[in-house]
């Protein structure tokens, strides 16, 4: 049964057809959304980088805490098949517990879990960003991006608008507070300091479609949206 019905939600209003959602990240993220296609079919649909700066100064990526096949650079299976869902169907946990991608027998979404590690010599201030590279038909109004580093929960959306009657909508608890996008580009942004030699730190990311979201509606079939996240030193950038 579809989360349209489940839910209840009467601006909800995607029909049974199937909403491919693909990722590739270009340089660092990037999602891709279509109904019979998804960007980046033949290369893989999610990749995570650090720049060669802090390449360089030793930061390094991996989907193992041991650190055993350093990278730069990673990358997912394709996601296809992706419906609307919920935030409390997400079966975080056993995201978390995973190395590198995730597979949801019941949804399709795009999760992944990775490290990063500063295999350098030196105490360095590491920042990331998400960034909207390309968006279409207003995907970017309907998904959530939940990003988990070292255990704590951020669920990034772009700002709700309000109704014809002003009014704004109203989620259930069951649905998390989230952070509003930066700016029409700009996810989000952070920093963390003092990032020592040989300290990890853990992240994962989650990406789906709100069913919740009123913008979840049939105008969006089709859409695209790509981001791209980037880790760097920061003043460096």
């Amino acid at each position: 049964m579809r989360l349209s019905k489940v839910l209840g939600f009467r601006r909800i209003r995607i029909r049974n057809r199937i909403l491919t959602l693909g990722v590739i990240i270009t340089g660092m993220l990037s999602i891709a959304f279509a109904i019979v296609t998804f960007y980046g079919q033949n290369a893989g649909n999610f990749v995570i980088s650090v720049d060669d700066l802090a390449e360089n100064r030793g930061i390094i990526l991996s989907t193992e805490p041991n650190f055993n096949t350093p990278s730069s650079r990673l990358m997912t299976e394709p996601i296809s098949e992706a419906r609307d869902m919920t935030y409390s169907w997400l079966k975080i946990e056993e995201v978390e517990a995973t190395y590198g991608n995730y597979v949801d027998i019941d949804y399709e979404y795009v999760a992944y879990t990775f490290w990063l590690m500063n295999q350098g010599s030196e105490s360095l201030d590491i920042s990331y960003h998400i960034r909207i590279t390309d968006v279409y038909n207003n995907l970017d109004s309907a998904i959530r991006i939940l990003v988990i580093e070292d255990g704590e929960r951020t669920v990034y959306q772009k700002a709700d608008e309000p109704d014809e009657d002003g009014n704004y909508p109203v989620y259930p608890e069951t649905v998390p507070d989230s952070v509003n996008f930066q700016s029409d580009t700009i996810v989000m942004r952070k920093l963390f300091t003092n990032f020592k030699p040989d300290q990890q730190k853990k992240f994962t990311v989650i990406i789906w479609l709100e069913g919740y979201d009123p913008d979840t509606v049939d105008e969006i079939m089709g859409g695209m949206i790509r981001l791209q996240m980037n880790f760097s030193i920061n003043g460096l950038e």
